[in-house]
């Protein structure tokens, strides 16, 4: 049996044997998730560098589109596109319309813009550690600014997908109401939502590469489920009874609210900007309670996954 000898001290010369074979030649499994991080000292390191997070942000915009023939273009062609495709399936969804003399491609693209912002930085926040592994190895900036420089790129492009939606106003002879500006308070709920999702989704698919195929599959099925059925049942029904809609009442309704805070989002956007209603409160308040759920929980597993991701990417 090999063994080690080693003095035990300076001041006495007493040796202890090290039993060599009993030295593991990894660290054990569980340890690599024993890390336990300080969330609010993370937080507040991270607000910090918070210009760390712009820099990577228009580092990234200014790279997707500069090799690209049509540009910046490109912000405004694929969420017209988007539209299309989804234009064609919501004519054969039954009970689509959210009522009143609201047209459809306008209905469709106010949800799709709102979609855009959380889905656009889902895709690319997801794969955002892998993606920059050697700047990751060599930074010591922290590193939620890799994944959170998406959504600041995902907000440059729902930005300019406003200017279609404009037109389409226009082309229309329809004008937002005024309850409208009620939609920042919206965009307020969506965020933590956006922020604890991109946290979670980019630091597991640094442990399972798995995701990286799985992600471009949930996202899109996601988005129909959430942009083309109406949530808001009672709402509509007060004043045009022949609105459909995918849920009913009760505890089925509140839970979807929290597991997807998109959904009553993206509904009283809509609401608010095109049929002229307030807050939906009560689907509001669930909202934001999953908007936190996700956040907390974001934020604390890329924490404790955090300390491998260097070995790991």
């Amino acid at each position: 049996m090999s063994a080690i000898v080693e003095p035990l001290s300076e001041e006495d010369g007493t040796l202890k044997v090290f039993d060599v074979s009993l030295v593991p030649d990894e660290p054990p499994p569980g340890s690599m998730y024993q890390h336990k991080p300080d969330l609010l000292k993370s937080a507040r390191e991270l607000f910090r560098r918070g210009e760390v997070i712009f820099t990577l942000a228009e580092r990234d915009i200014r790279a997707q589109y500069k090799q690209a023939v049509l540009g910046i273009a490109w912000a405004l062609l694929t969420p017209l596109v988007s539209l299309a495709l989804l234009f064609l399936l919501a004519k054969n969804v039954k009970g689509f319309s959210i009522g009143g003399h609201v047209p459809l491609l306008i209905t469709m693209y106010v949800g799709l813009i709102t979609w855009g912002l959380f889905g656009g930085a889902i895709g690319g926040g997801a794969n955002s550690l892998v993606a920059n592994k050697a700047l990751m190895a060599k930074s010591h900036f922290p590193r939620e600014c890799f994944p959170l420089s998406q959504i600041l790129g995902s907000a440059f492009t729902s930005l300019m997908a406003c200017a279609p939606l404009i037109i389409l106003f226009g082309v229309y002879g329809f004008a937002p109401k005024m309850t409208s500006f009620w939609t920042p308070m919206y965009l307020a709920i969506e965020i933590p939502f956006m922020v604890g999702l991109v946290l979670l989704v980019s630091s597991l698919m640094v442990q399972m590469r798995d995701l990286q195929q799985i992600v471009p599959i949930i996202m899109p099925l996601l988005m129909l489920i959430t942009v083309l059925k109406p949530l808001n049942q009672e709402l509509h029904h007060r004043l045009y009874p022949d609105a459909g809609f995918v849920l009913g009442h009760g505890w089925l309704r509140d839970a979807y609210c929290v597991v997807n805070p998109m959904a009553p989002i993206i509904d009283n956007v809509r609401d608010s900007v095109l049929l002229g209603f307030g807050p939906q409160w009560h689907m509001l308040e669930l909202a934001l309670v999953g908007s936190v759920f996700y956040l907390v929980t974001g934020f604390l597993v890329f924490k404790r996954l955090e300390v491998n991701f260097a070995d790991l990417t």
